[in-house]
């Protein structure tokens, strides 16, 4: 029941939403390392693939992507989708550049982190590859014409993100009510939960991979150092000195490099699924405020029902129907979008933290060989 005394008493639970049939996404795609930039503009070498046959090799900016995500949702009834994040766009500019930098290597560092258009492309790529596997998403006009059109299309420039000026035009009121279903009541108050959590986890995360890159750049630093602590006197104790300097540096050099192999597939596999996961949360919540806000407007279309007077009562029945049909539909998609939402982000996340695990135990394994060897190697050593 919506309420006591309402004009109906039909609720979400009522409709019958049918399953969404396997998908197969019609297009494949794949970033290549081909990546120019030209002030700040940034633009991405994509190959278009279909039943494993090129289709098409185009170039995109970023800004490209953020067109076609407000044409996806808003040329397309969204209503109870969860929408793919599209990733943060990368610093280009100097000062935001140095402000990444300083968080990564600390407040005092004067190191700037170089582009990391790797990254770029692994999350724009990720982002295609979840609207294109998408039931509904996947078969959008706008963006098989984005994958296979060589220019890319005129567009108008989105100068907030579409999913934050969605939830910010719902009325924030309307999220207290409590849900008409215990379904979407448990998933309101899980994303209440889970959504800051993500951000901490997300957050806690990054430390650990900022921690190694400084844990690295100091590495580099003992390694310059050591190469310039070399005596160039032929003495016997000079020359035994530089032997073990040598190798202590060459020691040095394998632990920086299995330090950044570490920390690029720490960032680029579970750090990335994390920050995905907590981005989607932001998506999935944005889509119950709307079904709320929908919810509101039956329960009130109700209450005018009931009290329409009689010229007026087919008008009020009128709405009473629209903001029905308007909730139950939304609540069909919610309830069969939720469930494919956990199912896909329990499978990732638990594949990426296996991976992260094997990854500790291979770096683990490489660092103790790296440091035996050299400690056999000094052994070695007629002193």
């Amino acid at each position: 029941m919506l309420e006591e005394g309402s004009g109906s008493g039909l609720s979400s639970g009522a409709s019958s939403p049918e399953p969404m049939e396997p998908f197969t996404p019609v297009y494949s795609v794949r970033f290549t390392d081909r990546v120019t930039k030209d002030g700040e503009s940034v633009k991405f070498t994509i190959q278009v693939s279909q039943n494993s046959l090129t289709v098409q090799m185009i170039e995109r900016e970023f800004e490209d992507f953020e067109y076609l995500e407000h044409c996806i949702v808003t040329g397309q009834n969204s209503n109870g989708l969860i929408i793919p994040p599209l990733p943060q766009r990368s610093a280009i500019d100097p000062h935001t550049a140095e402000i990444q930098s300083r968080k990564q290597m600390g407040k005092g560092s004067k190191t700037l982190i170089a582009d990391d258009f790797h990254k770029d492309c692994r999350q724009l790529q990720k982002y295609l590859e979840l609207v294109l596997s998408h039931p509904v998403l996947g078969k959008n006009q706008r963006l098989h014409e984005f994958l296979t059109i060589k220019e890319a299309p005129p567009r108008t420039k989105v100068k907030k993100g579409l999913m934050t000026r969605i939830a910010d035009s719902f009325d924030m009121r309307k999220s207290s009510y409590p849900d008409t279903e215990e379904f979407f009541q448990k998933e309101r108050d899980w994303v209440a939960k889970y959504g800051p959590a993500s951000v901490e986890a997300s957050e806690a995360f990054n430390k650990i991979v900022y921690a190694q890159m400084r844990i690295s750049h100091c590495m580099e630093e003992m390694v310059t150092a050591l190469k310039l602590s070399s005596s160039p006197d032929n003495t016997l104790h000079h020359k035994q000195f530089n032997i073990i300097n040598y190798l202590f540096l060459d020691s040095l050099e394998a632990l920086k490099n299995q330090i950044d192999d570490k920390a690029n597939k720490d960032d680029s596999g579970l750090g990335s699924e994390i920050h995905l996961c907590q981005r989607f949360i932001y998506s999935e919540n944005t889509m119950l405020l709307h079904r709320t806000s929908l919810m509101v407007d039956y329960q009130a279309s109700n209450r005018a029902l009931d009290k329409a007077k009689p010229n007026r009562k087919e008008a009020a029945e009128a709405t009473k129907h629209e903001a029905e049909k308007a909730f139950e539909e939304c609540s069909d998609v919610a309830r069969i979008e939720i469930k494919r939402f956990h199912r896909e982000r329990v499978f990732a996340i638990q594949s990426a933290i296996e991976e992260f695990g094997r990854q500790q135990l291979i770096s683990a394994r490489a660092t103790l060989q790296t440091l035996s060897n050299t400690l056999s190697q000094i052994k070695a050593i007629n002193l």
